[in-house]
Parts: C-alpha cells; sequence; structure tokens
C-alpha cells in the first residue's frame, strides 16, 4: 500500500509539473529583461545638447550634464554640447545634426536657430512633469525632467530608425 501512494503521489507531482523552466529561461521569455552588456545603437546619431540657462537650473536635479553626454557616445552617438544661441547657431551652420536636446525653457532660443536651417533635426525637450500636457501635444518626444537614460536611448533610436537612418 504504501508504494501504491508514493508512486501516485510521484506521479502526480511529475503530471503538474510539466510548466517548470530552466535556469535562465525566464530571461529568454521576458525578452532579455536582464542584459549582460552595454547598449550599442544601431542608429548612431549626430545629437545636439543645449546646455543654456534652463539646464543650469536643471543641474541639481538631473545627472550632470557631461556624465549624460559620455553615457551618449558609449552608446555610439556622437555629441556636441553648446550652451549659447550663438554657438547653436554656429553648430546648425557648419554641421547637420540628427537630434537636438534640450530643456523646455530653452526652447525660446533655439526655435529661432532652427528656423534658418534647410535640415531640420528632430527636437527632444526635457520638461517639468507638470507640465506633461501641454508639452506632450507640441512635441510627441518630449521627456520629463526624471527620465532616465534608457528612454532617451530608446527615444533617440525610434527616432533615426524611423528616418531610415
Amino acid at each position: 500500500m504504501k508504494k501504491l501512494t508514493t508512486t501516485v503521489l510521484c506521479l502526480a507531482v511529475a503530471i503538474s509539473a510539466t510548466d517548470a523552466m530552466a535556469c535562465g529561461e525566464v530571461m529568454y521569455r521576458m525578452g532579455g529583461a536582464l542584459r549582460y552588456h552595454a547598449f550599442i545603437t544601431r542608429h548612431p546619431a549626430q545629437i545636439l545638447l543645449y546646455d543654456g540657462s534652463a539646464a543650469a537650473e536643471h543641474h541639481m536635479q538631473m545627472n550632470d550634464m557631461q556624465v549624460f553626454n559620455q553615457d551618449l557616445e558609449k552608446a555610439g552617438h556622437h555629441v556636441t554640447v553648446v550652451d549659447s544661441p550663438a554657438a547653436l547657431g554656429k553648430a546648425l551652420a557648419t554641421h547637420q545634426y540628427d537630434v537636438i536636446i534640450g530643456f523646455a525653457g530653452d526652447l525660446p532660443a533655439i526655435q529661432p536657430e532652427l528656423a534658418s536651417i534647410s535640415h531640420e533635426p528632430t527636437l527632444i525637450p526635457v520638461f517639468r512633469r507638470s507640465d506633461t500636457d501641454a508639452m506632450r501635444k507640441q512635441y510627441p518626444l518630449a521627456l520629463n525632467d526624471d527620465a532616465n537614460l534608457n528612454q532617451f536611448l530608446k527615444t533617440i533610436e525610434e527616432t533615426m530608425k524611423s528616418r531610415g537612418s
């Protein structure tokens, strides 16, 4: 009787364990949620970071612009940083950029310079959480000021992919 009970119990356990996964299979099924290598872009972009007065106000809340710049370059993008409308105009006149990243408060300085060039880069403004609805309507690629590097990389990657670059 004891052998019969053990056999039935083992059979029941074996039948109910059909969904068991091997070690590592969970990560594979989750779409590679844990990555063992750094993100390297398939679509490198020429990025212009506008480090104007609104950006200076946010440096205490966001990662340092230099660290952000280095992280974008590690991902495979080429990054140029400018800090004034004159430097922005000069950079846009001498080089073609795919993406411009700047704070929403600096948009009045950026917009006139963009109007004077023939190839308009994609603008990714960074805004405060309180301005979410208004900014999303005008700039669909806008990110709020607590966005992490992965969100920026994803937005840039999707932009470059849609351009066919």
